[in-house]
């Protein structure tokens, strides 16, 4: 409840005007409307940190963004690690994918179908419609509205974003703001254009929503969190799949490897260590030579430490790995890292580079291999590659502190140990090692200046004399 409520507040605090009830609202608040809210929500929802994650959802967005080219938005997904079965997107591109949706499904069909559904209720403006609609005319008002219309969304409960909005400056106007079944099925026909564009089969999207609809119907009392947002009836299945049949393609080949391996790293990675194991176990009772579960049981190994038994899954998987064995080899190499055999992780993660030379995590791991036999220089060179292609790399910015600092370069060593620390919640050792490095950084402007910057963000600046004599006043 904390946490919704400092949602709802993060939004009430915008105050810039909107658009009359009588004008349309331009592109332009519409993006930073969604911008100040996915702030919001940013800072209250965990989001999937997973390279291999991040990178596959992005490569499937820019397949999906090439098929029609928006020049008004930019849209951006990010997964939230929750495991209910949900999805949102927010006015001006900024889409939401829960990791609960993603493990529900059997291929990237129907996950690009939801992806490409929410990119419709942006291209067509839902959301800006319903808020002229209302009648808003202030950016606190829209924001109460646009919390209350979330707030169903995160917490499977409209009627408590409701009641929360009441509270606000929305009033009772959120109701208007949900999508009708108009909007639903505008969305599913814009879902639809893109689908086949990029080479999809439009029954793929039709087989989620109708799992949904069965499940909602027929196995639970309540129905999945995405249909309390995303309304659904009988009439919109039908339409679904009247487009399928109406307007055929051919069924596209595609592999689903990369969909099966991101979706067990999501169940291996983030769902509890009791729900991941009981969904390994049951998929190898039914099929022991399941390679995804095998991944999935040494995943989850390697979560909790366990690099021993982690390798020993890997080496029983080796024959059956058929797509993509660099990841083999990476998730090997980080293994043998851990266990000390620091010449065999070397060559494993080179292995894997040599296929995929961008491996965030492989580079990462080869860079702390390097650390750990004392080659600080080739530490260096491979940690400062991902750093400065991911700045928000805390690990890496982590182990490029350590190598620099062993090579003396403690200036330099205190900025990107700071950045860690602040990437990573830890604030009072963060402030200490980038006040340390603004100190020290005299000779090197441009890095201190990055020092600087990341140390005002955490620390408030003091008020200058006539504030604090004002303040002073007021006390």
């Amino acid at each position: 409840m904390k946490k919704i409520l400092a949602l709802v507040l993060a939004f009430c605090l915008l105050a810039a005007p909107v658009a009359r009830a009588d004008e349309e609202m331009s592109v332009e608040e519409e993006i930073k409307i969604g911008k100040d809210a996915f702030k919001a929500v940013q800072a209250q929802i965990p989001l999937v940190d997973d390279p291999d994650t991040i990178s596959y959802v992005k490569g499937l967005a820019k397949k999906l963004t090439k098929a029609r080219p928006d020049e008004r938005y930019k849209y951006q997904f990010y997964v939230a690690d929750e495991g209910v079965v949900n999805a949102f997107a927010l006015p001006g591109g900024w889409i939401v994918l829960f990791r609960g949706l993603i493990t529900s499904m059997d291929n990237e069909g129907e996950l690009v179908g939801v992806m490409a559904h929410e990119m419709s209720h942006v291209y067509y403006r839902h959301i800006a419609a319903r808020i002229k609609k209302s009648g808003a005319v202030s950016m606190a008002t829209v924001a109460g509205m646009v919390a209350g219309l979330l707030l169903g969304a995160l917490g499977g409960s409209p009627e408590l974003g409701q009641a929360l909005t009441l509270g606000s400056a929305a009033g009772g106007a959120h109701a208007q703001l949900a999508f009708s079944r108009e909007d639903e099925m505008q969305a599913d026909y814009g879902a639809y254009k893109v689908l086949t564009a990029a080479g999809y089969h439009p029954a793929d999207m039709a087989k989620t929503f109708q799992r949904m609809w069965r499940t909602q119907r027929t196995t639970s009392p309540t129905p999945p969190t995405y249909l309390l947002t995303h309304p659904t009836s009988p009439e919109r299945m039908e339409a679904i799949q009247n487009l399928v049949r109406r307007y055929p393609r051919p069924r596209m080949e595609y592999n689903n490897s990369d969909f099966l391996r991101i979706k067990t790293r999501l169940s291996a990675l983030y769902s509890p260590e009791d729900e991941a194991e009981s969904t390994f176990k049951a998929k190898l009772a039914k099929n022991p030579k399941d390679p995804y579960a095998l991944y999935g049981q040494a995943l989850l190994a390697m979560r909790g430490s366990n690099y021993k038994e982690g390798l020993s899954r890997l080496t029983m998987l080796e024959p059956l790995w058929q797509f993509n064995k660099e990841y083999l080899w990476r998730a090997q190499g980080i293994c043998r890292l851990n266990l000390g055999d620091y010449e065999q992780a070397e060559k494993l993660l080179d292995k894997c580079l040599s296929k995929v030379p961008h491996d965030q995590e492989a580079q990462v791991a080869l860079g702390q291999t390097y650390l750990r036999q004392n080659k600080y220089e080739d530490a260096i060179f491979v940690l400062a590659r991902v750093v400065n292609k991911h700045p928000d790399d805390a690990q890496a910015n982590y182990d490029l502190g350590m190598a620099l600092g062993r090579q003396g370069k403690t200036a330099e060593a205190a900025l990107h140990l700071g950045l860690a620390f602040k990437q990573g919640g830890k604030i009072r050792s963060a402030r200490y090692h980038l006040e340390r490095a603004v100190q020290g950084l005299n000779d090197q402007p441009e890095l201190k200046k990055k020092a600087q910057k990341a140390l005002d963000e955490i620390s408030p600046k003091k008020p200058g004399p006539e504030k604090a004599e004002n303040k002073k006043k007021d006390d």
